[in-house]
């Protein structure tokens, strides 16, 4: 056993003999060589690692941190955008309530400007009916008053006629038309030499500044009604009808039993007296010839205003219907003349233009007989050139 070899491990100083118990004892160095190289590795390894997560720890702060700013900022940002909004929708919201409340205001004062404008409408419209029916009130005064002043003025002028009348034969009876009654102004019965009722004389009196030819026709007629034979028509002198001879200072209208005069006393005076004159006359005359019963009754009846009045009557209407005639025949004839004149102008258009076409374009674009005019019978009519 003294003679085995000896090995001394020069790491752990253990001894081993030389054969299997130093080779054991390498593998097994080798194992712990192993096993503390394996911890020494593990335990770099740990070392990485709890570096590498620290670094990573350290980049998963950095980032987070990171993101904390990000999402801080976007936080934020999203906050001032948000306060943003709300600042913009609270002035929005402001600015309707303002908006509300203007138009609230503007309603509210547009409502009373349109009371205002109503109630000054209604005071407007009150005063325009007011005025106008005091318009119409007052026109209808003037109107009344007009009026009346014209029947005061014809009363006044009848009157004047009547009393001068009176006064001028006072032997006759001068008898007043009463006022509505239909007709004219008054009647003068004529008396003579103590005999009643010899003939009689219609006035109508008339205070105008124009003369009516109409007067003369209803005359005429209430002297028919009546069975008065003669009238007088007493107008203001400067009313009297254009045909006027100054020397006569009279006008006679329906064959000479109307006579027109002015009111002035001394023409009054002197044209009454003449018809007054002639109707005595012609009285005397009726009864101082002696002639057959008979024929005294047919000479009565010819001088009568019941035969006189519608004969005269008659002749006036003849003369206005020729007057009517001539004034047809005039227009018709100037109808003629027009229509004449139109078919000659239509006729020297037709002339030029169809002229204008020969002349310029081709002379055998139109037939010949274009300006020829045939009848229903296919007849030649008269060319219209």
């Amino acid at each position: 056993m003294s003679n085995i070899f000896k090995i001394t491990c020069p790491r752990c100083k253990k001894i081993f003999d030389a054969g299997s118990a130093f080779n054991a004892h390498i593998e097994s160095t080798k194992k712990e060589e192993a096993k503390k190289a394996e911890k020494e590795a593990e335990k770099k390894f740990k070392s990485q690692l709890e570096s590498k997560d620290k670094e990573i720890e350290k980049i998963r702060k950095e980032e987070a941190k990171k993101a904390e700013k990000e999402a801080e900022k976007k936080f934020k940002s999203q906050l001032e955008s948000k306060d943003k909004e709300i600042e913009k929708i609270r002035k929005e919201e402001e600015e309707k309530a303002k908006i509300g409340a203007a138009k609230d205001l503007e309603k509210k004062y547009l409502k009373k400007i349109q009371e205002k404008d109503e109630a000054l409408e209604k005071s407007k419209k009150a005063q325009e009916i007011t005025e106008k029916r005091l318009s119409e009130r007052t026109k209808e005064m003037n109107e009344i008053m007009e009026n009346r002043k014209v029947e005061l003025q014809g009363e006044i002028q009848e009157e004047r006629l009547q009393d001068y009348l009176k006064k001028l034969f006072p032997e006759d009876d001068i008898e007043e038309i009463k006022k509505g009654a239909k007709g004219g102004d008054c009647i003068q019965t004529i008396n003579y030499k103590g005999k009643q009722n010899v003939a009689k004389i219609y006035f109508e009196s008339k205070d105008t500044k124009t003369f009516n030819e109409q007067w003369a026709n209803k005359l005429l007629k209430d002297m028919k009604a009546k069975g008065i034979s003669n009238g007088i028509i007493v107008v203001s002198p400067s009313c009297m009808p254009p045909d006027l001879d100054q020397q006569k200072s009279y006008v006679e209208r329906h064959g000479n039993v109307i006579t027109i005069i002015p009111l002035l006393k001394p023409i009054i005076h002197a044209i009454v007296n003449r018809v007054r004159s002639i109707l005595i006359m012609k009285s005397r005359e009726n009864k101082d010839h002696e002639i057959p019963e008979i024929m005294k009754k047919c000479w009565q009846n010819l001088n009568s205003p019941k035969f006189m009045l519608p004969l005269r009557e008659m002749v006036s209407e003849i003369k206005i219907m020729q007057d009517h005639l001539e004034k047809d025949r005039t227009s018709f004839d100037l109808s003629i003349s027009r229509k004449e004149k139109t078919i000659k102008n239509i006729k020297q258009g037709l002339h030029d233009m169809v002229t204008s076409f020969i002349t310029n374009v081709d002379r055998d674009i139109f037939p010949p007989n274009i300006l020829i005019a045939q009848d229903k019978n296919k007849k030649l009519n008269d060319r219209l050139d």
